[in-house]
C-alpha cells in the first residue's frame, strides 16, 4: 500500500466527511464512519482533527471566506446597481463552485449545533450583510423584505436543483432575484 502524505490524508478526511454529511446528515455521520470510509483508525483520525465540528469547520470555512470576500468587493462598488450585481453574482459564483457544501449548510439543520456555533454564526452574518447590501442605503421595510427575498431566491434553489448545469442555474437565479428587487410597476388595487 503506498504511503500517503499527511495533507493528502487530511484532504481525504474532509472529502469523505462532505460525502457522509450530505448523504447521512452532519449529526448522523460519526467519526468512526469517517475513519472507516477513509481507511484509517479512529485514533489516526483524531490525530488530524480533534472533533467532527473541526472537520466541518475545515469543510465550510473556505467557501465562507470566499463569500465574505465577495461581499467585501461588493461594498467597494460605487452604485447600487454594481453592488447588487456583485453581491448576487459573487455569492452565486462561490455557492455554485461549492454546491455540495452549500447544500449541507442550507438543508441540514443538524450543522447548527452548540459545537458549531462560531462557524455557523459567520454564515448568518454573511446572509445578513448580503441582505443589507442588497437593500441599499436607508431602505424602508419593503426594500429590506425584497432584499431578503431576492437573496433567498438566488441562493436557496442551489441545494435543490443539483441536476441543473451551474451556468444555466446561475442565469436563472440572477433573473429571478433581479425581478424581486426591481419588480415591474403594478397597478394599485
Amino acid at each position: 500500500m503506498p504511503r500517503t502524505e499527511p495533507g493528502d490524508t487530511r484532504s481525504r478526511i474532509i472529502e469523505t466527511a462532505r460525502e457522509l454529511f450530505t448523504t447521512q446528515t452532519y449529526r448522523a455521520a460519526s467519526m468512526r464512519d469517517i475513519a472507516e470510509r477513509v481507511g484509517i483508525t479512529k485514533p489516526s483520525l483524531y490525530h488530524h482533527f480533534r472533533s467532527k465540528s473541526e472537520i466541518l469547520a475545515s469543510l465550510v470555512c473556505p467557501p465562507i471566506d470566499q463569500l465574505e470576500s465577495a461581499l467585501d468587493a461588493a461594498a467597494t462598488r460605487s452604485t447600487q446597481a454594481d453592488i447588487t450585481r456583485q453581491v448576487l453574482g459573487g455569492c452565486l459564483d462561490v455557492m455554485l463552485t461549492h454546491r455540495e457544501t452549500m447544500a449541507l449548510l442550507l438543508r441540514d439543520a443538524s450543522v447548527y449545533s452548540d459545537d458549531t456555533t462560531d462557524v455557523m454564526s459567520r454564515m448568518v452574518t454573511i446572509v445578513n450583510r448580503a441582505i443589507d447590501l442588497l437593500a441599499g442605503p436607508d431602505p424602508d421595510w419593503r426594500r429590506r423584505v425584497r432584499a431578503a427575498q431576492a437573496f433567498a431566491a438566488a441562493t436557496d434553489p442551489i441545494s435543490q436543483l443539483v441536476d441543473v448545469p451551474a451556468d444555466d442555474l446561475r442565469t436563472e437565479l440572477l433573473r429571478g432575484a433581479s425581478a424581486i428587487l426591481d419588480p415591474a410597476p403594478t397597478a394599485e388595487p
